[in-house]
């Protein structure tokens, strides 16, 4: 299940101002468990591959990487890193130990699910309780329905008709279509913007 999961679907990430693109390749390596303890910006993560190039043991440097609370789906400052906390690591291959974090998910609980962004398009089908679009880059088209949790981090909860073309969301979905676009159903959604 794993390696089909792995090999269906890539996680978009904000960086900066732009997009940037995770995906999982042989250069990177993947480890879900937990902070078992710190040194600056050097984390010890202890848990379990999830990827052949994978460490159940790593030391991983912070660095720059971009850091995602998946409580609230926001990204955050490399404060928030503590012993302790769930997370699941990104790393390059490449280089000496510790290695470079591609990027962190903090209070990760779902091993097989995917968290990224995408940008509300123009092409938007809204009903009382369902929201069919596609992102900005016509790469995903997402169906939110009744079930789907919306979260806003102003205004609470959403429904699928509050939707407009321009939001930016932060998903969480363990199921993505091998479709062009790829159709994403996600489980949760916070409005980023």
């Amino acid at each position: 299940m794993k390696t089909w999961i792995f090999a269906l679907f890539a996680a978009i990430l904000i960086a900066g101002a732009g997009l940037t693109v995770y995906a999982r390749s042989d250069n990177v390596g993947e480890t879900i468990g937990f902070i078992m303890e710190m040194s600056g910006d050097v984390l010890h993560v202890v848990g379990e591959p999830l990827s052949e190039s994978g460490f159940a043991s790593v030391l991983v440097s912070a660095g720059n990487a971009p850091i995602y609370d998946l409580t609230t789906g926001f990204r955050v400052s490399a404060n928030a890193l503590r012993e302790g906390i769930d997370v699941r690591a990104a790393y390059s291959l490449r280089g000496d130990e510790p290695l470079s974090s591609v990027v962190l998910w903090l209070n990760w609980s779902d091993e097989n699910a995917a968290a990224f962004t995408v940008t509300v398009g123009e092409n938007i089908v809204t009903g009382d309780d369902s929201a069919v679009f596609l992102c900005e880059n016509e790469r995903y088209r997402v169906a939110i329905t009744a079930d789907t949790t919306i979260i806003h981090p102003r205004h609470g909860r959403l429904s699928p008709a509050d939707i407009v073309p321009g939001m930016e969301f932060f998903i969480w979905t363990d199921m993505i279509t091998a479709s062009s676009p790829a159709s994403v159903y996600p489980e949760k959604v916070v409005v980023v913007t």
